[in-house]
């Protein structure tokens, strides 16, 4: 094998120009395949993280209960002291009653002589570490828990900044995975910084015009506000309202706390293991929220959990009839809707990822006929060098086994040559262009080996040939 790899070494340097132009086609073609399976991974991640990000796996727990008068926080009707036997049945979808007004009247003044009990409100409840011990320890399926707070506050006049105000909003460290945060620029603040209290914020990129216009990258400048200078080191994309004025700056919980002079959480955000168990991880937050708040049966909750399908139910106005029925079966909507809508975005992705393959087989496949080409110019060229040998007794597997052995050299040489130049294309579509890629180990692994396969398919051929020649006709050749 040695000597082969030697023969495959001197051959390869013989003809340079052919040599090169082959390793330039099969490093293209391997490159692409890095390149597109990077992007295909990186989508793939991306979109997986943006349905995480996304679904209806988050609950908001919120202060306070706001509910409008005449629908509880669960969606029932409680305008004569919750449902009861004889309740006036309403059509969800024609809005029209089953009893003529008289009737309802009737049964309304009847439901209100059972002395049906009333519940009370207690004021709102602040939110703060007692509940997130709870959520983190008590509640099945949950995955994350974050508590945030939002507020103006005003920036020092001394600043120099075009905006004298800035929303600040405060992220518990778990905030940014929850969220699918991505950093534009620079970094997004980790646990570790987090904890050592530097003053840290990151903003969106339309964030940066208002404050800096023209002046081009923010990181490393500096917001004071309330006598803290507040470093920004992290861009990220964040939406920003476009009839927004004031900017959004993001700073981490226990800062934004600080400057807005706050102890509790305007809300709680949790993360549940999956879209099915959503519905059930609310009632057991509910449940388990009034057991700590210590409220009596007769007494509204002080709080209020939503998960993302019922904070898109529409409050004001909507038939409690149909928003029962919705209520009811919410748990079944959330999967099924969002299990389609999932798999619709998945196979979006698989999709953009077997056209960019198909292009990359493409490449590999140009490649690997560059690698048949010169090998079968190097035959035709040597083909005295191959009578002599079998003349001296090569066995035809010894004549296949040499040009095989040169057919995979020049094709992993390209291999390696194209891991390089996929890696460096990654690179700048990542940083250049801020798309989404992932490389592993085993993505390099399977180009290479793909290359060294490409080597042994198109080289057969030409290896065949040579094995094939006759000696005594070899000889004759000129």
């Amino acid at each position: 094998m040695g000597t082969n790899l030697r023969m495959a070494m001197r051959a390869l340097t013989q003809n340079k120009l052919q040599a090169v132009l082959t390793l330039l086609g099969m490093s293209v073609g391997v490159a692409m395949v890095v390149i597109v399976s990077g992007l295909g991974r990186g989508a793939q991640m991306r979109i997986e993280s943006q349905i995480e990000a996304a679904g209806p796996t988050r609950i908001t727990i919120k202060p306070g209960n706001l509910t409008p008068p005449g629908m509880s926080s669960k969606g029932q009707d409680t305008s004569f002291g919750g449902e009861a036997e004889g309740a006036v049945s309403i059509d969800p979808y024609s809005g029209k009653s089953d009893a003529t007004l008289n009737e309802a009247v009737q049964r309304a003044r009847a439901r209100m002589e059972t002395k049906t009990p009333t519940k009370f409100r207690n004021p709102a409840t602040p939110l703060g570490a007692a509940e997130i011990a709870m959520l983190t320890s008590e509640i099945d399926d949950v995955t994350a828990v974050a508590g945030s707070v939002e507020g103006n506050a005003s920036v020092d006049s001394d600043a120099g900044l075009r905006m004298r105000v800035v929303r600040v909003h405060g992220f518990a460290p778990a905030w940014p995975e929850m969220d699918g945060w991505k950093a534009l620029e620079g970094e997004i603040p980790d646990a570790a910084s987090i904890a050592a209290g530097t003053p840290e914020i990151v903003i969106g990129r339309s964030v940066s015009e208002k404050l800096w216009p023209g002046e081009g990258s923010p990181i490393g400048k500096h917001i004071p506000v309330g006598g803290t200078d507040l470093t920004v080191v992290g861009v990220i994309d964040a939406p920003e309202k476009t009839n927004a004025i004031i900017p959004t700056v993001y700073a981490p919980l226990d800062l934004a706390q600080t400057l807005l002079e706050r102890d509790s959480f305007d809300q709680i955000t949790v993360r549940t293991a999956s879209v099915a168990v959503t519905s059930k991880a609310a009632e057991e937050i509910t449940k388990k929220l009034r057991e700590l708040h210590q409220l009596p049966d007769d007494t509204f909750d002080d709080f209020r959990v939503e998960s993302q399908s019922i904070s898109a139910l529409p409050s004001m106005g909507t038939n409690p009839g149909l928003v029962r029925a919705v209520h009811s079966n919410t748990a079944e909507l959330e999967r099924a809707n969002w299990e389609e809508m999932a798999k619709s975005l998945r196979q979006a992705g698989r999709t953009f990822t077997l056209l960019l393959a198909g292009a990359a087989a493409v490449s590999l496949a140009v490649g690997g006929v560059g690698v048949m080409n010169i090998m079968l110019v190097s035959v035709a060229a040597r083909t005295r060098e191959i009578g002599l040998r079998m003349a001296l007794g090569a066995r035809t597997n010894d004549v296949m086994i040499q040009f095989l052995v040169e057919a995979i050299t020049l094709a992993t040489l390209g291999g390696l040559i194209g891991l390089a130049l996929g890696w460096v294309g990654l690179l700048v579509t990542e940083y250049g262009f801020h798309w989404a890629t992932a490389v592993s180990p085993w993505m390099l692994l399977l180009a290479f080996a793909l290359a060294a396969a490409t080597g042994i398919v198109f080289g057969i051929a030409p290896a065949r040939r040579a094995a094939r020649l006759d000696p005594v006709v070899a000889l004759k050749s000129e």
